[in-house]
């Protein structure tokens, strides 16, 4: 037995300022989508509104829906490709609707991980300075490619951010001893990722600023044991 004949779109309705198009059926339903879907799948009045025309409807829909996420998600603030796609599944979006949306971020430039990369270290620099291995750990963690990552932090000299910071601390530093000191400042710059060359090396150069700007401080210098 043959089946029946698919139900014709008799009427497309332009609802919600253009944003949703009301298909009015020959079986007497309503189906609703948004603009963008309808334009995808070449929606018009007099066509069979097929099986196939409705499933492709709501695929083209959810990736609708997806493109919205993903515009939400970069209004806040810049994301990568790896943080996009995870966001994008937590929403529940298939997966083929998000390489599709991943496809279109990109083509549109709204997602490309070595900006995404560079534009994370020009913040760090900016808020809150802390070394290139840090760095490194961070955007790594975000899913950015290694070589991109080696880019972005390329041209960050650690010796002279980890003595600006040391400087910065040293005013709020205690003065009685280097090895107080030390543990104050020289801890802080190893939790924002320098190494001990050269957390050691700004610390004492710190120290000794302050001893040459501040009479009151003890006069006890690093040492060569000293950190």
């Amino acid at each position: 037995m043959d089946d029946p004949p698919s139900p014709a779109i008799i009427e497309v309705r332009v609802i919600s300022h253009g944003r949703q198009r009301l298909l009015s059926l020959s079986d007497g339903r309503e189906v609703l989508f948004s603009d963008e879907a309808c334009e995808r799948c070449g929606v018009a009045e007099g066509m069979a509104a097929t099986p196939e025309l409705l499933k492709q409807l709501e695929r083209a829909e959810r990736r609708v829906s997806a493109h919205e996420a993903a515009l939400r998600l970069l209004s806040s603030r810049a994301r990568s490709e790896t943080e996009m796609r995870t966001r994008l599944a937590m929403r529940g979006f298939d997966p083929a609707a998000i390489d599709d949306e991943i496809g279109r971020l990109h083509g549109s430039g709204l997602l490309d991980d070595q900006k995404f990369a560079e534009a994370w270290v020009e913040d760090r620099k900016r808020v809150s300075p802390r070394g290139r291995r840090m760095l490194r750990y961070e955007l790594l963690g975000r899913g950015i490619d290694p070589s991109a990552v080696e880019q972005a932090v390329d041209g960050i000299d650690d010796r002279e951010t980890a003595l600006q910071l040391a400087r910065g601390r040293a005013r709020k530093g205690p003065r009685g001893t280097y090895e107080a000191f030390y543990a104050k400042v020289g801890g802080f710059l190893r939790r924002r990722g320098f190494d001990y060359e050269v957390t050691a090396a700004a610390t004492r150069a710190a120290w000794q600023e302050l001893l040459a700007e501040t009479p009151d401080v003890a006069d006890e210098p690093a040492t060569s044991e000293s950190p």
